[in-house]
């Protein structure tokens, strides 16, 4: 008994050997500072407050787009779905790690056996009856179901990270579908202005046509730009019912949710422009989408160990304790105790490459992930770099808009001047007031565009992945 016992112990002890290579974290080689921050830009590359950075959006001091995000955490259907995902890899990682321990069974049966050994002894018949508990152990001596066990924790953690993603996307979705629908309905509250305008212009036209100071040609051409500026406004409104639609499902919500909520008009928001940078390794190791690749190429590397250990021989232990007797009334006396041990080896030897070929395969999938957690480091420097550019442009692009329509609204006043003095002619006043409206929607499209940069900066950052999961 105590040879046996040595024996069990000596086989879990090897048990906690493991085949393949161990993974280490790896280290990506980035840049020390962004390439946009050295294009003559006042940009600093300082540590930002991880607690704001997962709640950008009220930089915004929007109110309404703060309840839309509340509304949008609580009720989208992608971040249910990563949340099932999340239940689905803990599930995976048990069931895996249950495969490290013996599994017992109760079991109950009754056989019928007629000449059993026909060489031996003919023409015997007898009945068979059991009732007990059969355990069975697989010995995992060279580790393949902890290396198993370990890809499968990956995948959990992985699981997670891919959660968290989903909030850093959900949050810019939000932001920048509610950022787009009030600068569309600033753009409609511009054009309706300018459309107002017209009419009143195309009003004093035909009564000084009326009167013979003005030509039939000067009223054309206001009647034309007053219908080229009213057929503008459908297509707005038709994109702002589409941003709402929009908004409703990032919420979960059916259309028509949003009507009352945001029918009145609100300014854009506008974040204030600040130092926003970190050094980019700071923002490799921030955002879950990186992490999210790093624990692939874990669990590929894991993987590994698993498919090299199927060389290796199995080794599996089985034991039955219980009632066996050839009469089912005397099964539960005493005398019908029965129990039994054995031990089982199993070496490959032919299996025409299968074995190999499953660790090629597992190799090759490990090279796919080291080669996809590059691409993804690639792709994060890519769309930092990217998001900061477009917002340090835009920002300088939308000043000069700003000081452009300042300038307009004078060039319209002095034309209408003149043009009663009888300087001008009425074509000029047009083309002030049709350039005026151009920069004024155009303006009103920059102010959208640096706010949405500012957003897609965040996200580039990782900013929005606020969230506490269970273990």
């Amino acid at each position: 008994m105590k040879h046996k016992l040595c024996w069990l112990l000596l086989l879990a002890g090897l048990a906690g050997c493991a085949m393949g290579p161990d993974y280490h974290e790896e280290t990506p080689a980035v840049p020390a500072h962004w390439q946009a921050g050295q294009s003559g830009q006042n940009l600093v590359e300082e540590p930002v407050d991880p607690e704001a950075l997962k709640i950008w959006w009220k930089s915004f001091g929007d109110g309404q787009l703060d309840s839309l995000m509340d509304k949008a955490l609580a009720g989208n259907l992608d971040i249910k779905i990563a949340l099932a995902r999340i239940d689905q890899a803990r599930a995976e990682r048990r069931g895996t790690r249950a495969e490290l321990f013996p599994s017992v069974d109760a079991t109950a049966g009754a056989q019928r056996q007629s000449n059993p050994l026909p060489g031996l002894a003919p023409g015997i018949k007898y009945n068979l009856f059991e009732v007990g508990f059969d355990a069975l152990w697989e010995i995992d001596l060279f580790g393949r179901q902890l290396r198993r066990l370990e890809a499968a924790t990956a995948d959990l953690q992985g699981a997670k990270e891919e959660y968290r993603q989903s909030l850093v996307i959900l949050a810019a979705e939000v932001a920048r579908n509610y950022i787009d629908y009030r600068s569309l309905q600033n753009q409609l509250r511009i054009t309706r202005s300018n459309l107002e305008s017209q009419k009143h212009t195309l009003a004093l036209t035909e009564k000084l046509f009326n009167e013979g100071v003005s030509t039939r040609h000067d009223v054309v051409r206001a009647r034309a730009q007053t219908e080229a500026t009213e057929a503008q406004i459908p297509a707005l409104e038709a994109n702002q019912i589409a941003i709402q639609r929009q908004l409703e499902v990032l919420i979960g919500h059916p259309p028509g949710t949003l009507n009352a909520e945001l029918d009145a008009e609100a300014p854009l928001p506008a974040a204030p422009a600040r130092q926003l940078l970190t050094s980019p390794a700071e923002t490799i190791r921030r955002r879950p989408d990186i992490r999210v690749a790093e624990r692939q190429l874990a669990a590929a590397t894991a993987m590994q160990g698993a498919a090299i250990a199927e060389l290796f021989p199995k080794i599996s232990l089985s034991a039955f304790v219980g009632l066996r007797n050839t009469d089912i009334e005397s099964l539960f006396k005493n005398a019908a105790f029965s129990y039994g041990t054995a031990a089982n080896l199993m070496q490959p030897l032919l299996n025409f490459g299968r074995i190999q070929a499953g660790i090629d395969m597992a190799e090759a999938r490990q090279k796919e992930a080291y080669l996809g957690y590059q691409k993804a480091v690639l792709d994060a420097l890519q769309e930092t770099e990217t998001a900061l550019t477009h917002f340090l442009k835009e920002e300088i692009r939308r000043q000069q808009l700003g000081r452009a329509v300042d300038d307009l609204k004078e060039s319209v006043r002095l034309s209408q001047l003149r043009y009663h003095e009888g300087v001008i002619s009425f074509l000029d006043v047009l083309d002030a007031q049709r350039a005026q409206y151009a920069a004024e929607i155009e303006l009103a499209r920059s102010d959208a565009a640096t706010s949405t940069n500012l957003i897609a900066v965040y996200k580039a950052l990782g900013g929005g992945a606020d969230a506490t999961i269970a273990p």
